[in-house]
């Protein structure tokens, strides 16, 4: 799984330059200070003055003596047209591909290789760095980074689209990553894809939400992250506070105001015990010490887990998923279909729990 960043995105137009627009009244039409520092100083090696970045926001920007031009599309993009790039002559422009004036703002360099870590913590890599330096020089208070991914599954590819949200502080130079809106569209058989699914994750509490799990969540997973608990006051005193693993999973029958899914959490007391739900199974990989380490842990983040089952008739290839409300597992077969294992099938040597060689 790659993230890559998206293309070279401006700040949107207001209602009121819209309305100036569709009306044709271009003698009212003026960026504002954060749509021009939005956009680049040059692009593929062409300089733009102010008044080229004003073509190129409101209608396109022409190079003198060229057959390309750019434009800004319906998602606020930046495109070019040169009639060869592409079948339809459209192709978008790349952070790569533009330049910003660095002396709007002097870069923090120990905020930038913060900020870098962070993203490479969350699981977004590094293919980000060039548009987060960039944004941040712009020197704009607020700023958003987009980013893709593609997520292949036994039936087809999930896409996933992230917007990453930082903000200034209101203090010193430094920016900080304050949350990120995850969009889930799931693969469909046909090629097509199903209605995306939305979950803002904020940060910076110290359980984070990685990209992968961010992707785990979205698609009805449960991940196991770790949590600080106590700390209520009950009868005048605080109860001792502890870090815990448990399990949580978002319950999508329920919004908020702002359309975020709350969590559904699993405790230890809850009596989940994903070792003992796996041995109840006839998985393979469970008879070799550094498979079985590896099944467990890929469950814990929540993830799809291919798996072979020792069944009567011969080994099938399947595929797990923690089910904590449950306290089981989901099981399904190769093409994705949940099983409902029948007594017969599972081999009774396989019933007997079995301790590793090495623990987690």
């Amino acid at each position: 799984m790659e993230i890559l960043s998206h293309p070279v995105q401006v700040a949107r137009q207001t209602p009121e330059q819209i309305e100036f627009v569709s009306k044709e009244q271009n003698s009212k039409l003026k960026l504002s200070p954060e749509q021009e520092k939005s956009i680049p100083d040059v692009i593929d090696g062409f300089n733009l003055s102010k008044k080229d970045k004003q073509s190129l926001f409101f209608d396109k920007f022409q190079p003198a003596d060229k057959d390309v031009y750019y434009f800004v599309d319906k998602n606020q993009i930046i495109a070019k047209n040169d009639g060869k790039e592409l079948e339809n002559g459209v192709k978008f422009v790349s952070f790569d591909s533009v330049k910003f004036d660095m002396k709007k703002t002097e870069l923090n360099l120990d905020n930038f290789d913060y900020l870098k870590n962070s993203l490479k913590y969350l699981g977004f890599g590094e293919n980000l760095n060039s548009a987060l330096e960039a944004r941040m020089r712009e020197g704009a208070d607020k700023f958003t980074l987009g980013a893709t991914a593609e997520f292949s599954t036994p039936v087809a590819k999930d896409l996933i689209n992230y917007e990453l949200r930082f903000s200034k502080s209101t203090t010193s130079d430094k920016f900080f990553l304050n949350n990120y809106q995850a969009s889930l569209e799931k693969g469909l058989k046909d090629g097509k894809f199903d209605s995306p699914v939305n979950q803002v994750f904020f940060l910076n509490k110290g359980n984070d939400i990685t990209a992968k799990e961010a992707y785990n969540l979205l698609s009805g997973r449960a991940i196991q992250k770790k949590a600080e608990l106590g700390g209520k006051v009950i009868d005048g005193q605080e109860t001792p506070k502890r870090k815990e693993e448990i399990w949580v999973k978002l319950d999508f029958e329920k919004k908020n105001e702002q359309g975020n899914s709350p969590f559904k959490t699993f405790h230890k007391e809850y009596g989940f015990d994903l070792q003992a739900s796996l041995q109840k199974h006839p998985i393979k990989e469970l008879n070799d010490p550094d498979k079985r380490e590896r099944l467990i842990s890929s469950l814990n983040r929540g993830n799809l887990q291919a798996v072979t089952f020792e069944k009567s008739s011969g080994e099938e290839k399947g595929y797990v998923s923690a089910n904590p409300q449950y306290k089981n597992l989901n099981i399904y077969d190769k093409d994705m279909k949940l099983q409902f294992e029948k007594k017969e099938d599972i081999k009774v040597d396989n019933q007997e729990t079995k301790t590793p060689s090495r623990g987690r």
